[in-house]
């Protein structure tokens, strides 16, 4: 018999749920303040606004206002309905069809069907579309149109993860993804009419958006690279907003101050330390393992996040149904280290003198933050006599080294995972560079079968299981090191209304937030 599950009751009957208990309700289209704008603080400039490439987090924040998906993320880390209004998954058939709302259309104004959906997932897919996107569809075989108003996709195996990958932005058919890096054409709350390259992007309210018309009719998106600048600017109030822009040390003075509203929150935004493992050292296990023992990593949360995050073994945050607490720990041990590195064969030439054992780069962007971690890592690492030179270079520049392979170490952050599918994304052996985000090549034979199997049903307690299983082999083989899950802080003008926070810091709810009368 053919099992059918739909999504819509359950849906409605959470959207029922959440207004019921003071949650997102239906949008003022006229709110107050509708003609003031809100300036909000990106900490980096935006590498590329086309949905089907850009990747890094001031793109996708921007993505998270210009653009619509399919479905769309909730606060509570779960999928709604955006541009589809329900959808049914066929696991015989191993197929989910989605059915579009009515009357959809571009910021252009043109009709948005499922010709265009059609259009943006198999153009990211072609041959000759270079994106880091695509592992995400590998269980895909083919994507399917059959009305303006129906939109399939057919799976090898079905592919239970899949959901966290259709919040992907629909864009026009015909897109161009050079154009469409700084001229975006969406169907979310924002459109983008002005794009000054590493200083701002000026975007208004689309009033032809789904779920209506945002209250504030203009947004303008800050690039102030320089930590100091934006909180001087946020204090003058030529910036009203800032999430996770502002240096740790800063925000004490904002809560002390009745002009501002500050919101922290546990999150589930992932600080890794990542390691390229066809560098000569860093391939080794041991290695790998001596550099997490060397690392004291409750002192960087307590010294340089000032306590706002949690040491972490997993990417996944322990609130996550996968996450598994039974992992293999690395304490801070510099003594372990030393010896895993002998174990190794990289003795210290001269015990406790000033030679090194070997030398790596560390690289990172010129953030005044990640630097600071940096030179603590370098230091703890100088201890246990690996010698490490930073590397610092202007974020896009620090990008795309990293998105093509040129480094031995680095540090990034990931927004928070919803579903652990996303692990064969960034660790999958067919999830390489340039079609996937496994920049440190990285590969298990057993982690792709566990990936392939967990994907492959739509069994919570079994899926549970084989991530777990994954959890541990990654643990162990640490082709990343686990650093810390950030909190999430808000700072904000304390006549703005409406914002809620995402855990993985996702700016989705700005469409919703309004300046008080």
């Amino acid at each position: 018999m053919t099992k059918r599950i739909s999504i819509l009751t359950a849906l409605m009957m959470a959207a029922t749920l959440i207004m019921a208990c003071g949650g997102r309700g239906e949008r003022a289209t006229n709110g107050g303040g509708g003609g003031r704008e809100l300036v909000i603080a990106l900490d980096n400039a935006p590498t590329h606004l086309d949905s089907r490439v850009g990747n890094d987090s001031a793109s996708g924040r921007l993505m998270d206002l210009i653009y619509a998906g399919l479905v769309k993320f909730t606060p509570e880390a779960g999928h709604a309905p955006d541009l589809a209004e329900r959808w049914e998954i066929n696991e015989e058939e191993k197929t989910i069809t989605f059915h579009l709302r009515p009357n959809l259309t571009f910021q252009d104004g043109r009709p948005l069907t499922a010709r265009d959906v059609l259009f943006t997932y198999q153009s990211l897919m072609a041959d000759d579309f270079e994106s880091p996107k695509k592992s995400g569809y590998s269980s895909v075989t083919a994507f399917e149109a059959p009305d303006d108003k129906t939109f399939v996709i057919r799976f090898s195996e079905i592919n239970a993860g899949i959901l966290d990958n259709l919040t992907l932005g629909i864009v026009p058919e015909g897109a161009d993804a050079e154009q469409f890096r700084t001229q975006p054409i969406g169907a979310g709350p924002y459109k983008v009419i002005n794009f000054i390259p590493d200083d701002r992007v000026v975007m208004e309210a689309f009033s032809g958006y789904h779920d209506g018309a945002p209250a504030i009719s203009q947004v303008v998106a800050r690039v102030v690279p320089d930590a100091t600048t934006r909180v001087l600017e946020l204090r003058r109030g030529s910036i009203n907003f800032a999430l996770n822009a502002v240096p740790l040390d800063a925000v004490a003075a904002f809560k002390s101050n009745d002009e501002y509203d500050v919101i922290a929150e546990p999150g589930s935004i992932y600080q890794y330390l990542a390691f390229n493992l066809r560098e000569p050292h860093l391939k080794n296990e041991k290695v790998r393992q001596a550099i997490a023992h060397a690392i004291d990593r409750n002192r960087i949360v307590s010294d340089l996040l000032l306590g706002y995050g949690e040491v972490t073994n997993s990417m996944l945050p322990t609130s996550h149904w996968a996450q598994t607490k039974d992992l293999p720990d690395y304490p801070f041990d510099q003594a372990r280290a030393k010896a895993l590195l002998d174990e190794a064969g990289f003795r210290d030439p001269d015990g406790d003198g000033p030679q090194a054992r070997f030398a790596l780069t560390y690289s990172t962007s010129t953030d005044a933050e990640a630097n600071q971690q940096a030179q603590m890592i370098q230091q703890m690492l100088k201890q246990v006599g690996i010698d490490i030179t930073i590397n610092s270079k202007e974020f896009s520049t620090f990008y795309d080294d990293i998105q093509n392979g040129r480094y031995d170490m680095f540090s990034l952050r990931r927004a928070g995972v919803s579903d652990p599918d996303f692990y064969s994304v960034i660790l999958a052996s067919d999830a390489m560079p340039p079609e996937g985000q496994n920049r440190g090549f990285y590969s298990n034979p057993r982690v792709d079968q566990l990936l392939a199997e967990a994907r492959s049903t739509f069994d919570q307690g079994r899926r549970t299981a084989l991530y777990q299983e994954v959890q541990q082999i990654l643990a162990r083989d640490l082709p990343y090191i686990s650093l810390y899950h950030r909190s999430n802080i808000a700072i904000m003008n304390k006549d703005l209304e409406g914002f809620e926070m995402y855990p993985a810091g996702f700016l989705l709810s700005v469409a919703d937030m309004r300046w008080s009368q």
